[in-house]
């Protein structure tokens, strides 16, 4: 499964090319949390860079779950498979794992709404400018360069990572409730 399709499946998990991931998953299922019930269906918008709804036709997502997994499906694509961990304040880690690439882990940020969420994906570039702007570099989370890729080691210092991005960008869908 190409790269770009695998982050539109994972619930549009990381839209752009430069991604927050890791080599190996940073939690499993001894720490996931499970928000969202099986069988939870969700209409995706795509939100522009102030966070407010684009006209594209929205996308459609089913999550199920398979043991300690759940199973992403947009819009009856091949499912990809995550887990999901509260870091507080109503905000969840999503962990996707493309199962034909094994070592390739991804991440993004959901925040409840509601019934929905909204998410943020994390972009490397964008982020390291945002917090350039702020005094901060890449090295403050201890970040090592992946390509165009954030690479992480250590789940603190992505949950770090993680509540700066969402002081420093809007979310980029919004997840309501079927």
């Amino acid at each position: 499964m190409p790269r770009h399709r695998f982050a539109a499946v994972v619930a549009g998990c990381l839209m752009l090319a430069a991604c927050f991931v890791s080599k190996t998953p940073l939690f499993g299922p001894a720490e996931a949390d499970y928000p969202v019930p099986d069988g939870a269906r969700f209409t995706v918008h795509k939100l522009d860079d102030n966070g407010e709804r684009t006209n594209d036709a929205p996308r459609h997502l089913t999550v199920s779950r398979k043991g300690a997994d759940y199973l992403y499906t947009l819009d009856g694509e091949e499912p990809v498979a995550g887990l999901m961990d509260d870091v507080g304040d109503g905000d969840y880690i999503v962990l996707g794992r493309d199962m034909s690439k094994p070592g390739e882990v991804l991440y993004s940020l959901f925040r409840k709404k509601g019934d929905g969420w909204l998410r943020y994906s994390p972009n490397c570039s964008d982020f390291a400018r945002a917090i350039a702007a702020k005094g901060m570099s890449r090295e403050t989370f201890n970040i090592a360069p992946s390509g165009n890729d954030c690479a992480f080691s250590n789940y603190d210092d992505l949950k770090r990572a993680m509540r700066e991005l969402v002081k420093v960008s809007a979310p980029d869908n919004e997840y309501v409730k079927e």
